[in-house]
């Protein structure tokens, strides 16, 4: 069976006054099996946002433009569609949740009409069955007195119940794909694995993927299938989320998890020092170093590093890794 989105050699670029056309997705290429979970992971400006934005082609214009690459949805290049015929697919066959709920949510509406509102305009249900529907998805997402809830406004909520109305939306007509720009961002801690548990376990109820777009590695390996890693608007590193946390490949990747705390097992020490840091910082996309985007804070960089800019390698099945040291 061929996948249910596949995106193929996507390139998105943005004109700015100052520096002229910069590349922010640079020939990203993955696919997403129906009920697969893939999530993008990487340091702010890496492109994950804008890859995600992309596939829903929802790139302000200008500045921004898809230049080139194909996205297939189902079989169909949604780059090809006219925008009346995708705004039958987002909130239908495909979903996305944003990352700041109060934006996504108008302060002027009830929680219920706006839920209804999307039952309404992709399914043709009547203003009382919209709203029965509604109140249903709410009970769904684990809000308590649904009906109550359905009756108030986005500010009467807390992040968290915002968080799962935006869920009970994305829900609403049972997609195929959900999207999610880091969900859980402005949650606390306890709110956010409430939140990641309750995708992970509607995702596998309804056959749905899932593609979690993310800078926290412990939230991919609690809740995806598969994971890529983005630098400077391309992919670095592609693989299982299993065979990632066991031997990560690319130095970027190493670094990124050498940075997160680790809880000692019982009878070892407690490692006192600082947590490893990555040095340097990300390139602007108007500056790019020659070569391997990363060789400037890499410390295995050699001289090829510095004058060609490695393709993915495969290092073995379904694993791919654009770095020199494995040629």
């Amino acid at each position: 069976m061929p996948p249910l989105l596949t995106v193929q050699g996507l390139t998105t670029v943005f004109d700015t006054s100052t520096h002229g056309r910069l590349t922010a997705v640079d020939d990203v290429s993955f696919s997403i099996n129906a009920g697969q979970s893939l999530s993008i992971v990487g340091e702010s400006g890496c492109g994950k946002s804008v890859t995600s934005l992309s596939i829903m082609r929802l790139i302000p214009s200008p500045p921004g433009e898809i230049i080139s690459g194909k996205i297939l949805f189902d079989g169909e290049d949604l780059l090809t569609l006219s925008e009346k015929e995708m705004q039958r697919i987002r909130g239908n066959a495909i979903s996305m949740i944003f990352q700041e709920p109060m934006t996504s949510l108008n302060p002027v509406f009830k929680i219920g009409e706006q839920i209804a509102e999307v039952v309404r305009l992709h399914e043709k249900l009547s203003k009382k069955a919209a709203l029965n529907r509604a109140i249903e998805l709410l009970h769904q997402v684990g809000i308590p007195s649904p009906e109550q809830r359905a009756k108030e406004f986005p500010h009467q909520l807390s992040g968290g119940m915002r968080q799962r109305v935006i869920i009970a939306m994305a829900l609403a007509c049972s997609p195929r794909l959900i999207i999610a720009d880091e969900p859980t961002t402005a949650l606390d801690v306890t709110i956010q694995g409430q939140i990641l548990d309750l995708m992970h376990k509607l995702a596998e109820e309804t056959g749905t993927a899932l593609l979690l777009i993310t800078h926290d590695l412990g939230v991919v390996a609690e809740n995806t299938d598969d994971v890529i890693v983005m630098y400077s608007g391309r992919i670095v590193e592609q693989a299982s989320t299993v065979a990632l946390f066991e031997k990560p490949l690319h130095p970027y990747t190493q670094g990124l998890m050498r940075s997160i705390p680790t809880i000692p097992e019982k009878g070892t020490p407690i490692h006192k020092g600082m947590l490893e840091t990555i040095p340097g910082v990300v390139a602007p996309l108007y500056a790019l170093p020659t070569g391997c985007r990363f060789n400037e804070r890499c410390k295995h960089a050699f001289n090829k590093c510095k004058e060609l800019e490695p393709p993915l390698f495969k290092s073995d099945t379904d694993r791919e890794v654009r770095c020199w040291l494995y040629e």
